[in-house]
C-alpha cells in the first residue's frame, strides 16, 4: 500500500477504502519507527474520518493513537487535534450547546462535553505547543506545509512553525461562534488602548491557560509575543505582520466606532514609522485601507483610496501592492442598481437609480402584451423573469434614452430618480446598461418590470367572491366602462381567465 493508492482512492471518492489503506500504512510506519510517515498517516486518517462527517470519531481516533516522540511530529499532531476539536464544535454547535456540564472522576466521553469543555481542550492543545515554542519555533515549515492549509504569505513573513502555531491559535480564539455569551457581552469592557500597546510581552500579560481570560486578551498576548520574537531576530516585516494581524482581529471583534477608530489610528501610526522600502509596508497599507473603507464618516472611502494608492505605487508588483491596486480599482469602479415602481402613472419619477462613479446610464424599454404573457406563462411568474427578459430584449426596443448622472466625488453610492421616456400606457420591460450598445462584454445590464397606467384596482372579498373597483390613480375617481378579468393562478396547467 502506498500514498499513491490513497490519493487515487480519494480522487475516486472511496473514502472508506482510503481510510483502510491509510491505517495499514500507519501500522507499518509505527512498527518501523518512521516518524514522518507515522505522523502523515495519523493526520490523513483523521481528515478522512472528518470527510465522512465522523467528527467525533475523528477526534477520538487521533487522541487514542500512539504518537511519535519527536517535537515536530507532536507539534503537527497537536495542531491536528486542536483543529479536529474546533471542527467538531462548529459542525455540531447547536447540539453541543444543549448539553449540561458534568464533572466526573474519570475522563468524560467526548459526546458529553459542553462547548466550553471542547474549546478549553483545543486551547490546552495549543497552549502545550506554544509553551515549547522556543524549542522548535525557528523550524521552517518544509514538509510540514502538507499538513497546513496554504496561503500566499512569503516564507519570510509566516514561514516558521512558531508562526503557524501562533496564527492558528489566534484563528481559533477569534472565532466568536465558539465564545460563551459572557465573552460576547464583555467586549465593551476591554481597554483597547492597552490591547494596542506596543513593545515586548508585558509582565501583566494574561495567563493563557486560564479559561476566565477573554479570548481577545489571549490573542493580544500571543501576537505581541510573536512580534517581539521576530523583532529580536531582525525580521521587521514578519514583526509587522503580527501587528497587522492584531489590528485585523481587534477591528473585526470590536463593534463600537470609537474603538475601531483607535485601531485605525494606531495602525496608521505604526505604518508611518515603518520602513517604506520594505515590501510588506504595502501589505499594511492594504489592511489599513480595508479598515478605512468600513468607517462611517463621509470621507472614509476617499481616505481608503489614498491609502491603497500609496501602497500600490510604492511596491506595485508585491502582494500588498496588488491588493492595494485591486482595492483602488474596486473603489473607483462604476456601479449602479435600478429599481422601478411596480406600477405608476405617466410623467412620474418611477425609476430609482443608485449609482457611484458613473456619469451616464443608458436605458431601453420594450412594451409587451401583459394578458398574453400571463396566459402563456409556465411557472409562478406573472411578469417576465430573467429568462423571458432575454427574449424580449432580443427585439428592437420601443424606447431608448440616456440619463446624465451627478458626479459622486466621495466614491459612495447616491440616488437619482428618473421619469421614464415611454410611448404610452402598458406593460414595459426597462433595461439599463453601462454601454450605449448594450453589449454583454465588459458591461452590467439590469432589467426591471414596470406597468405604466393610471388604473388602480382596489379588491376585497365579499360573500365568497371579489369586489373590484377601478379608480384613477391621479384623481382617485372611480372609472366607468372598465373591463376586469379574473384569472386562475395555476403554475401546472397554466394561468387562465375564468370570468
Amino acid at each position: 500500500m502506498t500514498w499513491n493508492d490513497v490519493d487515487r482512492l480519494i480522487s475516486e471518492q472511496k473514502f472508506e477504502a482510503a481510510f483502510s489503506t491509510v491505517t495499514a500504512i500507519l501500522e507499518e510506519a509505527r512498527r518501523a519507527g518512521d516518524a514522518p510517515a507515522w505522523t502523515r498517516a495519523l493526520v490523513e486518517a483523521t481528515k478522512l474520518r472528518m470527510g465522512l462527517h465522523g467528527y467525533e470519531t475523528a477526534v477520538l481516533f487521533l487522541k487514542e493513537q500512539a504518537w511519535p516522540e519527536d517535537p515536530v511530529s507532536r507539534a503537527v499532531l497537536e495542531l491536528t487535534y486542536a483543529d479536529a476539536l474546533a471542527t467538531y464544535a462548529r459542525a455540531y454547535g447547536w447540539e453541543i450547546r444543549q448539553r449540561e456540564r458534568v464533572e466526573a472522576a474519570g475522563e468524560l466521553e467526548l459526546g458529553k462535553w459542553t462547548m466550553e469543555q471542547i474549546v478549553e481542550a483545543a486551547d490546552r492543545a495549543y497552549l502545550e505547543l506554544w509553551a515549547r515554542r522556543e524549542q522548535w519555533g525557528s523550524e521552517p515549515l518544509g514538509e510540514l506545509a502538507r499538513y497546513l492549509e496554504q496561503n500566499n504569505f512569503p516564507p519570510r513573513i509566516r514561514g516558521t512553525l512558531r508562526d503557524a502555531v501562533s496564527y492558528l491559535w489566534v484563528e481559533l480564539l477569534a472565532d466568536s461562534s465558539l465564545w460563551s455569551p459572557e465573552e460576547s457581552n464583555e467586549l465593551h469592557r476591554l481597554d483597547v488602548a492597552d490591547l494596542l500597546a506596543a513593545g515586548p510581552a508585558a509582565a501583566d500579560d494574561p495567563d493563557l491557560g486560564d479559561p476566565e481570560v477573554h479570548p481577545v486578551r489571549k490573542i493580544t498576548a500571543i501576537l505581541r509575543d510573536l512580534e517581539t520574537w521576530h523583532r529580536s531576530h531582525r525580521r521587521p516585516e514578519a514583526a509587522l505582520e503580527a501587528r497587522l494581524e492584531l489590528a485585523r482581529r481587534l477591528h473585526e471583534a470590536l463593534s463600537a466606532e470609537e474603538d475601531r477608530s483607535l485601531v485605525r489610528e494606531h495602525l496608521a501610526a505604526v505604518l508611518g514609522r515603518f520602513d517604506r522600502s520594505l515590501e510588506w509596508w504595502s501589505a499594511g497599507q492594504a489592511v489599513l485601507a480595508e479598515m478605512q473603507r468600513q468607517a462611517p464618516h463621509a470621507t472614509a472611502l476617499i481616505e481608503a483610496r489614498a491609502t491603497a494608492g500609496a501602497g500600490r505605487d510604492r511596491h506595485p508588483g508585491s502582494i500588498g501592492g496588488r491588493r492595494c491596486a485591486h482595492l483602488v480599482a474596486d473603489l473607483e469602479a462604476p456601479a449602479y442598481e435600478l429599481a422601478a415602481m411596480a406600477a405608476d402613472g405617466p410623467d412620474r419619477r418611477s425609476l430609482l437609480i443608485t449609482h457611484r462613479n458613473l456619469e451616464r446610464l443608458y436605458l431601453r424599454a420594450w412594451r409587451y402584451d401583459l394578458v398574453d404573457f400571463i396566459a402563456r406563462a409556465e411557472d409562478f411568474s406573472l411578469l417576465p423573469s430573467y429568462r423571458e427578459a432575454e427574449g424580449i430584449m432580443a427585439a428592437p426596443p420601443d424606447a431608448a434614452w440616456s440619463v446624465e448622472l451627478p458626479v459622486t466625488k466621495d466614491l459612495r453610492s447616491h440616488q437619482t430618480y428618473e421619469t421614464p421616456s415611454l410611448g404610452g400606457a402598458g406593460a414595459w420591460l426597462i433595461a439599463a446598461s453601462l454601454r450605449a450598445d448594450f453589449a454583454e462584454a465588459g458591461n452590467q445590464r439590469v432589467a426591471v418590470n414596470f406597468l405604466l397606467s393610471d388604473l388602480v384596482l382596489l379588491t376585497r372579498e365579499v360573500d365568497g367572491g371579489h369586489e373590484v373597483t377601478a379608480r384613477s390613480g391621479a384623481s382617485g375617481r372611480a372609472l366607468e366602462d372598465v373591463e376586469v378579468t379574473l384569472f386562475r393562478f395555476d403554475y401546472q396547467k397554466g394561468h387562465r381567465a375564468v370570468e
